[in-house]
């Protein structure tokens, strides 16, 4: 998972302290680096004379590179070719130092110190909350820069380097204090004092074969990418959860108004059914009158009236012809009544034979199904004046 993990989070801002040990106190010297793709740009460079102003001025989210230098700290050249050189090296007991070794053109050059110079140097950093991932020893890790600075002599803190090729063959501590000595490195400017923690930049992202040094399995990158992995992943999990809150909130929004609309459109529905149930009922209804009417008959009623006209003898004379009379009469803004499937006929005659006839005719009508003589009377003249109410079949 760890392997996963570093191709995605990288370790790219760093914090490297050189701690120069003197007799009775101790200097800090920060350099603040910050890495993109493969190149390196100085954020800070400061000097502090106590490990509290250094606190105070420090980001401790970055990791914590330390340079052990000074007093306490030794350099020595191992001659390949010298036995004695060999026969020192193989005998040396690494569980009691901590050591920085570079493979120099003919030689090893160690920087070593007592183990618990560096961890009492390491209790002290991380009692202030620095995060130490690792721990070197020495300046020699300035001689790594050599290929860029292009110097047959660099002065690394208070060491002089000699190189032939490109590549370590001696060196001299320097007694005497030495000015401060600037070096080109690519962009940046760094003095001599800075070098070597500049090396040790160069060592942590490229891990030259050269280099080899004291490993303190308790530091190492491997919490720090979990804690950096965590980090991300805990913002990219409430960034998820903020976006999916927000997503939420416009969803409810929305839908609410969609919600809205469909109520509304449901209560004009449920009007408009209510509005079409009253217009069926009333629709029934006058269906219902018509039928009662007999306007709805197969019959018009124009038809009755031409049949009635048609079989009326000519010495029989019609004074009113009234097909579905109202039941009685009629009153303004009162409901009208009217008698269904009935006709009413009014009339006069001189000839009773002829009347009689038309009587008979009357019966044979197919569409008749019943008639009564409401009115049969004469008058002076010797008219008969007649009334007849004829009832219609259901046709």
């Amino acid at each position: 998972m760890l392997a996963t993990l570093s191709k995605f989070i990288k370790i790219t801002d760093l914090n490297v302290v050189g701690v120069i040990k003197r007799e009775d106190y101790d200097i800090y010297n920060l350099l603040t680096i910050k890495k993109k793709a493969n190149k390196i740009s100085i954020v800070t460079k400061q000097t502090f004379e106590t490990l509290e102003e250094l606190n105070k001025s420090t980001d401790k989210k970055l990791p914590v590179l330390i340079v052990i230098e000074g007093k306490g700290v030794l350099n020595k050249e191992i001659d390949f070719d010298n036995e004695a050189d060999v026969s020192w090296q193989k005998n040396i007991d690494h569980n009691a130092i901590y050591f920085t070794d570079l493979k120099g053109l003919k030689s090893n050059f160690i920087s070593f110190c007592r183990k618990n110079i560096v961890e009492e140097t390491i209790s002290k950093f991380q009692k202030k909350g620095f995060q130490v991932i690792d721990v070197y020893i020495g300046s020699f890790l300035a001689a790594l820069l050599n290929n860029v600075v292009k110097k047959d002599t660099l002065f690394s803190t208070d060491l002089r380097l000699e190189f032939e090729n490109e590549k370590l063959v001696s060196f001299s501590k320097q007694n005497e204090e030495i000015k401060s000595i600037n070096y080109e490195v690519g962009e940046e400017t760094v003095s001599n004092v800075f070098l070597p923690l500049y090396g040790a930049i160069i060592h942590f992202f490229v891990k030259p074969n050269e280099v080899s040094k004291t490993t303190n399995p308790t530091l190492n990158s491997e919490e720090l990418i979990y804690k950096k992995a965590f980090g991300i992943f805990g913002v990219a999990i409430l960034i998820s959860f903020l976006t999916s809150l927000l997503v939420s909130y416009f969803m409810i929004q929305y839908y609410g108004t969609k919600n809205s609309e469909l109520n509304l459109q449901t209560v004009y529905s449920n009007q408009s059914y209510q509005l079409i149930l009253d217009l069926e009922a009333q629709k029934e209804k006058k269906l219902s009158i018509l039928k009662e009417s007999g306007v709805l008959s197969s019959k018009f009623l124009s038809y009755y009236g031409y049949e009635i006209i048609q079989s009326i003898p000519s010495n029989v004379s019609l004074n009113e012809l009234n097909i579905i009379p109202l039941k009685e009469e009629y009153k303004e803004n009162k409901k009208a009544f009217f008698e269904t499937k009935t006709i009413i006929i009014k009339g006069e005659t001189f000839q009773e034979a002829s009347f009689n006839n038309w009587l008979e005719d009357l019966k044979k009508m197919k569409w008749l199904q019943r008639f009564e003589i409401i009115s049969l009377k004469k008058d002076k003249k010797n008219k008969t004046i007649f009334e007849i109410k004829i009832a219609i079949k259901n046709v």
